[in-house]
């Protein structure tokens, strides 16, 4: 069975195999990760006899490019990729004026959470992905930049999935990115999001002490959480934040709440100090996210916010000394802003089957 060209021990036990010396594979590397080689063929830092070799065993992409699209105002582009054995996942790449690049990645092929308020959650979880494809949607979007003369300077796995539910793959993934001698992205500058999976956080803090973690909060409450984010059942407010205390002793790092605004749902003004109270003395940023009208189609009937709320929540947070940012929502125009990755193309849903979803199970292990 070929392997992928990102799985370093197969490389190197395929190298030895073929009775090579061990250099072959820094040669191989050089030429996959800065050298942005696209196959086996343009590696000619070796012979020619050992690339005939490596080509039937190796390989670079599993994953097609079905479709992409672009946002009015060319600052986004959401790409939509067909894996090998025809499931689809989306990738986004947002282009801020400041010049940064952003990368968002799906590791999942849907997502089991079932969240409400989330497009993805309703497609149901069909399979996870392997830290190749992970990889493969980093190394095109790259290369695509690459034309554009841009890098990309953040990853966030905020795209399909719960990432701590595939978490090696997640982990062998970020330590491709973060590699020196691989990608090279500094752990600073990857954000992993998750919606509150407790050993998946306990685990992150020991791995990647330098990696960002993102929380999606979206309630002060268990009552308001547990409407709306069925992993609430398994693991309540107060086992989060006492893993999220945990995480900020080993890893001394601020923790981002994701806090989506949802009028007559997540918006009472009664919540505001209620988050202003549970993140007191914390160390927190919360990025509050207007909700994605686009993210109703599925027929939750839930309605952004007034900028008002908004304001009167960040207000509350300023007295309780906790920062916060209104996030400025990219990609709403062609699908692919938070919430609204849900395998569509043009507008139309492309999804033919309903995954697996694990929300009944968070519920009878709640009960």
């Amino acid at each position: 069975m070929a392997v992928s060209v990102h799985d370093e021990s197969a490389i190197k036990a395929l190298l030895s195999e073929l009775g090579e010396k061990p250099f072959r594979y820094a040669q191989i590397s050089q030429a996959v990760y800065k050298d942005a080689v696209p196959d086996i063929d343009s590696i000619t830092t070796i012979s020619k006899e050992l690339r005939e070799k490596l080509k039937p065993e190796v390989f670079f992409f599993t994953l097609k490019l079905r479709s992409e699209e672009t946002s009015d105002n060319g600052q986004t582009t959401k790409f939509l990729f067909e894996t090998h054995d025809g499931k689809l996942i989306e990738s986004v790449i947002m282009r801020h004026l400041s010049g940064r690049n952003t990368l968002c990645v799906s590791c999942q092929a849907g997502c089991p959470m079932g969240c409400s308020f989330c497009a993805t959650g309703k497609l149901g979880l069909f399979r996870n992905l392997t830290f190749a494809e992970i990889l493969e949607q980093f190394d095109f979007v790259a290369k695509r930049l690459a034309k554009e003369d841009r890098k990309i300077r953040n990853v966030v796995f905020m795209g399909m999935g719960e990432p701590f539910l595939n978490y090696e793959n997640l982990k062998t993934a970020i330590d491709v990115l973060c590699n020196q001698k691989k990608y090279d992205i500094s752990n600073r500058r990857v954000t992993v999001s998750t919606c509150g999976i407790v050993p998946g956080i306990d685990r992150f803090a020991v791995d990647f002490p330098q990696t960002s973690l993102a929380i999606s909060l979206h309630a002060p409450n268990d009552e308001t959480r547990k409407s709306i984010m069925p992993v609430e059942n398994t693991y309540p407010l107060s086992d989060l934040m006492a893993a999220l205390d945990r995480y900020v002793e080993k890893t001394n790092k601020r923790v981002f709440y994701e806090y989506i605004m949802i009028s007559g749902v997540t918006d009472h003004p009664r919540f505001a100090p209620e988050l202003a109270e549970l993140l007191r003395g914390r160390l927190a940023h919360v990025n509050f996210i207007p909700y994605n009208p686009g993210e109703g189609i599925m027929g939750n009937g839930m309605l952004p916010t007034s900028k008002l709320l908004i304001k009167k929540f960040q207000d509350a947070l300023e007295k309780a000394d906790v920062p916060s940012t209104v996030r400025h929502t990219m990609g709403d125009d062609i699908d692919a802003a938070c919430g609204q990755l849900a395998m569509k193309e043009k507008g139309e849903s492309l999804a033919t089957e309903s995954g697996k979803s694990i929300s009944s199970a968070f519920s009878k292990k709640a009960e």
